[in-house]
């Protein structure tokens, strides 16, 4: 069901604001024209305005398509090499467009939620508590906001209140420790107290709540690595849903990302979008009639050919087997009955040989009764072992709309309770509480039809290291390990986390703040460089012999893909954080580069 809500993505700017006039001719008024004076007298004023908040969160570098550039520096993914490779190789300069977009959508949202703060307090229209419900919304948005451009770039530049002339623009950066302190934690404990846990009218479906708002405090704090209170933020929101039924993870893995099932019972934040507007240009448009807006993220990740894609986003081969043979499949499990793989395999990826039909096409050519060759149209040639299924419409069409740029209506789930069970259970390894954690991996594993920890714990007093790749390493089996906090928290970072949370938009920033991206793509390369002699490519190449049949669990004919050698080069500290965008830096002389 689509939100409610109707996302309108323009207000008056008040550009007038920011402008001086030459002479009386451009000080006559024009008495249609919406001013500060005419805006803001009526409840429907500040309804729009809210709705034109929640708009921003639409955004392509918010929850949008742009966010691929975060998924291509990650060990997630890999892209083709004739794409533009500036975030796969982590060559970004202060003037990329995402770099640009990320911090300009950023304050977009930042100045609609200043704009309704500032003009709430100058009017007598709302009850006390209809005005602190507004507040309340306007403030989860901008500490939402500055989560991101907090972790994105290290830090933001604050404007707490709206900028009433050129020089209320001119402020410094200030590092993200500063940015939590001052806006990302009162923002949040204010819209805590006040914010619903459900609203009332399905009209509101979309609205930000109470459980939105504690669970991204304890993100926050776990990012800050306070594990005391981001265990207990993030708790009051799990007993909350054990207790009352506030959440819950969904039985079918997949729901989370079809039309069919959104704001389920899973959803803790969720974008809403729609492709009902179809005028044939790019995807990412807003429609201000119907106040819709259509996400182009699945032309990154459909095939080639036949699917109407551009596989711009392609799953790493290290991501590929934890998929494929690490997420090992619970037989007695009944989610999995009729499946070779797991839930969030089949959910995730597209794989030779795998479950089910990829656009409405069988993931393994054959002949038919006719004599006619069915073939897949996932493509898998040139080194590409699998699909990114995730967000896109594999389940529903032939094709995406190739016409209009895979413009995709799916909404895109920012925080899932799965993800709260899981950062709960990283903040209880932290604190020394091994069984808690298991206790809550376990839950998001078993929904996924696979083997609980706890299982390989109780036959064997250990459990798979299984985020160490077999064939890449040319290992007959997994190495079996103690189920001590160290073990624990690296199956939680290299396993759990990546497999739940794949193309969601959260393993570049799982890695830079737990410092290991230089490990990480070390191993990767490593791996990579192991395909290759698996495979028979010659030193210095990257195609694979004729004659090499494919195997499993990667399949690869043609070549194998370089993803983590320009990465691994290119990595250093500086790169964990994006530069303050050079357009910025020019027109805020307060501003100095965060690099």
């Amino acid at each position: 069901m689509k939100t409610k809500i109707k996302y309108m993505l323009l207000l008056p700017l008040l550009a007038f604001m920011f402008s001086s006039c030459e002479n009386d001719l451009l000080n006559l008024s024009n008495p249609s024209a919406l001013t500060s004076d005419s805006y803001w007298k009526t409840k429907d004023d500040f309804n729009k305005a809210l709705n034109s908040m929640y708009g921003a969160l639409q955004l392509p570098a918010i929850a949008g398509s742009s966010i691929i550039n975060d998924m291509q520096r990650s060990d997630e993914a890999g892209t083709e090499t004739w794409y533009n490779t500036e975030f796969a190789q982590l060559k970004w300069s202060d003037a990329n467009q995402y770099v640009i977009d990320r911090w300009s959508h950023a304050y977009i949202g930042i100045f609609r939620a200043n704009q309704i703060l500032n003009y709430i307090d100058k009017t007598t229209i709302f009850t006390e508590d209809e005005a602190n419900l507004i507040k309340a919304q306007a403030k989860f948005l901008r500490a939402f906001e500055y989560f991101i451009l907090s972790y994105t770039y290290g830090g933001a530049v604050i404007h707490d209140v709206m900028p009433q002339s050129t020089d209320d623009m001119q402020k410094p950066f200030e590092n993200k420790d500063v940015v939590v302190a001052k806006m990302i934690i009162p923002d949040l404990e204010y819209a805590m107290s006040i914010l619903p846990k459900k609203w009332a009218n399905s009209s509101d479906l979309g609205r930000f709540t109470w459980g939105a708002a504690n669970t991204l405090l304890g993100k926050t704090y776990l990012y800050q690595k306070d594990w005391t209170n981001a265990q207990k933020y993030l708790g009051y929101v799990i007993k909350e849903a054990e207790d009352n039924n506030l959440y819950s993870l969904v039985p079918n893995y997949m729901d989370n990302f079809t039309v069919d099932h959104e704001f389920n019972s899973e959803s803790v934040l969720e974008v809403a979008f729609s492709d009902n507007f179809k005028p044939g240009t790019s995807g990412n448009n807003h429609d201000e009639k119907t106040s819709s807006e259509a996400t182009s993220i699945a032309s990154a990740f459909a095939s080639i050919t036949g699917a109407g894609g551009y596989n711009t986003v392609l799953p790493s081969y290290w991501i590929q087997e934890l998929f494929v043979s690490a997420d090992t499949v619970d037989r007695s499990n009944p989610i999995n009955t009729g499946f070779k793989y797991s839930q969030r395999t089949f959910a995730t990826i597209a794989v030779e040989r795998g479950d089910g039909d990829y656009y409405k096409a069988p993931l393994v050519a054959y002949v038919d009764a006719s004599g006619k060759t069915i073939t897949s149209k996932a493509n898998f040639s040139y080194g590409q072992g699998s699909k990114v299924k995730k967000w896109t419409s594999w389940d529903r069409k032939e094709s995406e709309d190739a016409s209009t740029n895979c413009r995709s209506g799916i909404n895109f789930r920012v925080i899932r309770y799965a993800d709260v069970l899981l950062m709960y259970a990283e903040a209880c390894l932290e604190l020394n509480d091994v069984n808690t954690a298991i206790k809550y991996i376990d839950k998001v594993r078993s929904r996924a039809g696979v083997v609980t920890l706890q299982s390989f714990i109780d036959n064997t007093g250990s459990f798979p290291r299984l985020d160490k790749s077999k064939f890449a390493n040319a290992l007959a089996s997994y190495e079996n390990v103690a189920p001590t906090k160290e073990n624990v928290l690296t199956h939680l970072r290299m396993v759990e986390r990546p497999l739940e949370l794949a193309f969601e938009g959260q393993r570049w920033y799982d890695l830079v703040r737990w410092g290991i991206i230089q490990n990480t793509f070390t191993e990767r390369l490593a791996e990579e460089n192991n395909i290759r002699t698996i495979l028979g490519v010659a030193a210095g190449t990257e195609a694979i012999p004729s004659t090499q049949p494919k195997i499993y669990p990667l399949y690869l004919n043609e070549r194998v893909r370089p993803d983590f050698g320009e990465k691994l080069t290119n990595y250093n500290s500086t790169r964990d954080y994006l530069p303050v965008p050079s357009v910025e830096v020019q027109t805020n002389k307060l501003l100095n580069s965060n690099n």
